[in-house]
């Protein structure tokens, strides 16, 4: 059975992408295989680790890897170089929190916490309104939480009475206080980690051990991840609920001129975080005089896949560390149905977070409609810079080339919480 390929928006844009003239078929007419890797050598031996091992050989699809990783879970399979780095990161976050789980200081604030009377939090479960509007005398900010939290969990737009009953208890911003300083989202879909971090976040809410006092029992290492992200948006993640931090999401992004459809898009998106949405508005924030910002978070939105929303969600961040680090942007002009960067000076930045590009009919495709449709913008860029996160074949790099690009491979990620 034929493996399937990676739906992301860049092939999505390919395969929609209008014929290829004579002259450009003529250009394209050889092609080849992405090359199968050994997960040793793309890893540099970080290819097995504590409760995982990556399989070779490393497949790809022209664009980005494809990797599967055997875990005690089973044989999960990964479309990004970033992804990969994300799951890798979570479990070795969620192996430090198995370790801790064996240390005596956590397992006597697991008998704490089961010496706690847990009616509260019983009634909260079974009578989610009525014991909210019991609270209600004297809870300050609580108040607005609640009734926020209850109204969604009647109406089954958010989460569940047990779910709120952890927002009651502080539960929950304890989870989101360890994912934080362990570095890794605390909303993760992964759901082992998920569950570790409810179970130390119990133990810390009704074991009375302070967070502080539970990364004592982490692994020394594992809280380097966390430098790198910046202490406001860390803080707000930590602060904030989950509706809170919806909330302030789409404030930013309408400051950043970003149409209510696209927000409300990405809002209901449901392969984004909202720890990952919160992200993308933070990144606009740091260049949102750029015109046009609007085409690229509106093609975030549109992504149908997890590998496809992280894609969306490296490109973005990749393209805010261009903006800041390379050449400053003036817009965001959609090209042959495909959002592409124009610098200041004139030139194109074709900015993509992309693994291994190789010189397949896809690819051939995308970059010689994205050449026409440059072509054919009302004021042409001068030159077109294309910058991607990975490495890229003698094929694929003679046919860009060609073209008349300037080509820019293995520009790391920049710091922080996306990989």
């Amino acid at each position: 059975m034929m493996r399937r390929l990676l739906r992301n928006s860049f092939l999505a844009f390919a395969v929609s992408s209008m014929c290829l003239s004579p002259a450009a078929l003529a250009f394209s007419d050889n092609f080849e295989t992405p090359p199968e890797q050994d997960a040793s050598v793309v890893l540099n031996g970080r290819d097995a680790g504590p409760g995982y091992l990556v399989l070779s050989p490393v497949r790809g699809d022209g664009f980005l890897r494809i990797y599967e990783v055997q875990t005690d879970l089973g044989v999960e399979r990964l479309s990004g170089d970033g992804l990969l780095k994300l799951r890798l990161h979570e479990l070795k976050i969620l192996s430090a929190l198995r370790q801790m789980e064996t240390e005596q200081g956590f397992l006597d604030g697991l008998k704490e916490a089961a010496k706690r009377p847990v009616g509260f939090v019983e009634s909260t479960v079974t009578d989610p309104v009525g014991t909210a509007k019991s609270t209600l005398t004297g809870v300050g900010r609580m108040f607005g939480r609640i009734g926020k939290g209850v109204e969604q969990a009647v109406t089954g737009e958010a989460g569940s009475p047990a779910e709120l009953a952890k927002a009651i208890t502080g539960q929950a911003r304890a989870k989101r206080e360890l994912a934080v300083k362990l570095g890794v989202d605390p909303y993760t879909t992964y759901r082992p980690l998920s569950e570790a971090l409810d179970q130390a976040a119990s133990v810390s809410t009704a074991g009375s051990l302070t967070v502080g006092a539970l990364l004592a029992f982490v692994p020394g290492g594992t809280l380097t991840q966390a430098v790198g992200t910046a202490e406001s948006f860390r803080t707000s993640l930590i602060d904030s609920t989950r509706n809170e931090l919806e909330e302030r999401t789409a404030e930013v992004l309408r400051e950043s001129r970003i149409s209510e459809t696209v927000i409300a898009q990405l809002a209901a998106n449901p392969y984004f975080t909202p720890a990952e949405r919160a992200a993308i508005a933070y990144q606009l924030r740091a260049f949102s005089v750029v015109d046009g910002l609007d085409q690229l978070v509106a093609r975030a939105a549109e992504a149908r896949s997890r590998d496809e929303a992280y894609f969306q969600l490296r490109r973005l961040v990749l393209t805010r560390y261009y903006d800041e680090k390379i050449a400053g942007l003036a817009s965001i002009k959609l090209v042959a149905g495909f959002p592409i960067a124009l610098r200041r000076d004139g030139i194109a930045a074709v900015v993509m977070p992309l693994d291994l590009a190789a010189w397949t009919k896809t690819t051939a495709t995308a970059f010689s409609s994205l050449n026409e449709g440059l072509a054919s913008l009302p004021f042409p860029p001068t030159s077109v810079d294309f910058v991607m996160t990975g490495d890229i074949t003698e094929m694929a790099a003679e046919r860009i080339a060609s073209l008349g690009w300037g080509i820019t491979s293995n520009m790391p990620m920049p710091d922080g919480p996306v990989f």
